[in-house]
Order: C-alpha cells, then sequence, then structure tokens
C-alpha cells in the first residue's frame, strides 16, 4: 500500500493533476484507492453515467467508441475524467487491455474535494486548458 506522499508524487505525473499544488494533493491522494484489473475487465461503458475516474499507475486501458478502438491509455493517463467532471455519461467504453494497477477517484468525492479546495478546481481546469490548447 502507497502513502499519501507517494500517491501525491504519482498524482503530480498524471496530467490532470500536474497543474494542482502539492499541497492540495494530499487532500485527492487521501480519497484515491488503489484498485487492480485484470485483461478484458470493463472500467465503465459508453453512456454509463461516470462515478468515478482512473490514473492508470501501470498496464494499459483501450477506449472503444460504438465498438471500434480509438486509442490506449497507458502510466499516468487518466479513464474517465472529463465524462464525470462534466456529469456526463461516458462517452467510449474503456477495457483493460493487460493487467492494470490504477488509482481509483469516485466522483462524488472529488467533486467535495473540488470544493472544499479551489486550488484543486483550478489546477484540473489548468491542466485542461493547457490540454486543449496543446501544449
Amino acid at each position: 500500500m502507497l502513502t499519501i506522499m507517494e500517491k501525491v508524487d504519482l498524482l503530480q505525473c498524471a496530467a490532470i493533476f500536474g497543474e494542482v499544488r502539492t499541497s492540495s494533493l494530499a487532500r485527492v491522494a487521501t480519497i484515491a484507492q488503489e484498485v487492480s484489473f485484470g485483461a478484458r475487465q470493463i472500467l465503465y461503458r459508453e453512456n454509463e453515467a461516470p462515478g468515478a475516474l482512473f490514473v492508470l499507475l501501470e498496464g494499459e486501458v483501450m477506449l472503444a467508441r460504438t465498438g471500434r478502438e480509438e486509442r490506449t491509455l497507458g502510466r499516468l493517463e487518466a479513464a474517465g475524467g472529463l465524462a464525470l467532471l462534466a456529469d456526463e455519461p461516458q462517452t467510449e467504453t474503456a477495457v483493460v487491455r493487460n493487467p492494470v494497477r490504477a488509482f481509483r477517484i469516485a466522483q462524488q468525492d472529488l467533486f467535495d474535494a473540488m470544493s472544499e479546495d479551489f486550488n484543486i478546481t483550478r489546477g484540473i481546469l489548468r491542466a485542461l486548458a493547457h490540454r486543449a490548447a496543446g501544449r
């Protein structure tokens, strides 16, 4: 089991949390649950309501839209984050390609953390803005 500081170090390397202050990431680290999935397990399905986002620590997840593979996510990439933040149905299905170890961050827990610490919200928005700008 990872310590809070080890979790913070890993979360800082994930693009979605890369702009969040270290002190604020400690709050996120406390709600990040370590989970494991075997090959071919489904993290979430297209058109489902979001329940959590996943930050991959090991392994790969294939994202498919309407049954067609779109892309593959790997170490320190986030799956399910945009739908979770928008509170909209998932736009793809996430299938484990090879065994995955990840942080699972429940939607309501993240929303609570964001409402308690604006630096989390600001950091996530900055990361999304940089992504949209191609940086």
